[in-house]
């Protein structure tokens, strides 16, 4: 069997037929855990700010050290991504994640929480970019698409659960429960990986054809030419992606935040009002899809999300502060639109490089560029909320997601014409 990390990735049927609904059913169980594992601080962050009296910004820095660490991450993951197995690097990850929730939940001081979490931002970086080229490796062309759209779904399901499990748990315990109960979660879908995932392999077909090398000698200029990728569509993308980690998970920790202060709700009500953002963010998913299927184009769909995304921010800013329904509405939409966005550069763009080898690369460069933002903007926004206030922080907000619908729209032309080279 010839070697595969020697070749670009293939479509074709890497896995049996009948075991494509098996192994994505596993892929979406364990990104789920995985998730958990990044989102069990941001749920629990209001009550721990209360219980260990650490301000605002103290609270925002642990979780910009943890997307830091997940960006920079996300580099190095990217690359070995596509060098090392997929399944050993998918179970360190799961494992390491857990351990670092467990070992949260014994942390005292906003010091250590920030040492273990950047190191909790490490873990997380290697999971997605294995994840996707597992996807690639292991189903035909015609299905990648759908199955980056139904993972996504992993994030929102994810953040629900997480919102609600945490407002439970803080009902009857403490945060730290909160901490534990997660990380029993993620070694369980470890051990699953371990097991399961390897009966997976056992099921592959051959996985490079003769057919399949025609089609790759039908397509000199990408196959034999890295020059042809489009650099400039790619800088200005990541410009955007930058931007839509700082609205997606900058503006996204401090909901419970806002809404306690703007409405004076307690810790949990706070938080489950929080965790009822990822229902509308399911629908978004889909919804965005559609819109996809409609333009044929994921950087211009983007443009779109991010026009939409303006126009919430806007309304937050105005009719927010007073209107319970109007800032969970505009949250809600806000959050959908940057889901989308996500899934069209960091799941799609990705793909359109399989057969440079490049899947893990990219969508590990691309991802980081999203946790840069995330991390300028988690303490950021902290602290500028609590040294100017929402309305002035919205209003910075709100011509982010402008300038990131130009980068998009002036990315358009560039993005199109290296997808109709390809065929």
């Amino acid at each position: 069997m010839k070697n595969l990390r020697s070749r670009p990735y293939h479509a074709g049927f890497l896995i049996t037929p009948e075991k494509q609904l098996s192994l994505f059913c596993l892929l979406w169980f364990c990104y789920f855990a995985a998730n958990l594992g990044r989102l069990s601080y941001i749920a629990a962050m209001i009550e721990i700010i209360s219980r260990q009296g650490f301000s605002a910004a103290e609270a925002g820095l642990v979780g910009t050290g943890f997307f830091v660490c997940y960006g920079a991450g996300q580099i190095v993951s990217g690359y070995i991504g596509d060098r090392l197995p997929p399944s050993r690097v998918v179970f360190a990850g799961l494992f390491c994640t857990a351990l670092a929730n467990l070992t949260m939940g014994f942390m005292h001081t906003s010091k250590m929480m920030l040492v273990i979490w950047c190191f909790n931002g490490v873990f997380q970086s290697v999971l997605w970019p294995p994840i996707l080229r597992i996807i690639v490796e292991y189903y035909p062309e015609r299905w990648r698409n759908k199955a980056c759209v139904n993972i996504s779904t992993t994030y929102p399901a994810a953040t629900l659960f997480a919102y609600a499990a945490c407002a439970g748990i803080l009902l009857l315990f403490s945060w730290r429960v909160v901490f534990f109960s997660f990380s029993l979660l993620i070694f369980t879908s470890a051990a699953l990986w371990a097991v399961v995932f390897k009966k997976m392999e056992r099921c592959r077909t051959v996985p490079y054809s003769e057919a399949e090398e025609a089609m790759d000698t039908a397509h000199p200029a990408l196959s034999k030419n890295p020059g042809k990728l489009p650099f400039a569509a790619l800088a200005l993308i990541c410009g955007a992606l930058t931007a839509q980690g700082a609205l997606r998970d900058g503006l996204m920790t401090w909901v419970p935040s806002y809404m306690a202060g703007s409405f004076n709700l307690q810790s949990s009500a706070a938080i489950l009002s929080a965790g009822a953002l990822p229902v509308i963010n399911l629908a978004g998913i889909y919804t965005c899809q559609f819109l996809f299927r409609f333009i044929k184009d994921e950087v211009r769909t983007s443009f779109y999300l991010f026009c939409v995304s303006t126009l919430s921010v806007l309304a937050l800013k105005f009719f927010g502060p007073s209107h319970l329904v109007i800032a969970l509405s505009a949250f809600a939409v806000i959050s959908a639109c940057m889901m989308g966005v996500n899934m069209m550069l960091v799941s799609f763009v990705p793909t359109h490089f399989s057969r440079l080898g490049m899947v893990s690369f990219l969508s590990g460069l691309t991802n980081s560029m999203v946790y840069l933002g995330s991390s300028l903007s988690t303490y950021s926004i902290g602290a500028v909320a609590d040294a100017f206030g929402w309305n002035v922080l919205l209003l910075v907000l709100a011509a982010l997601a402008l300038l990131s619908a130009l980068l998009c729209l002036a990315a358009s032309p560039s993005w199109l014409a290296f997808v109709k080279r390809q065929g």
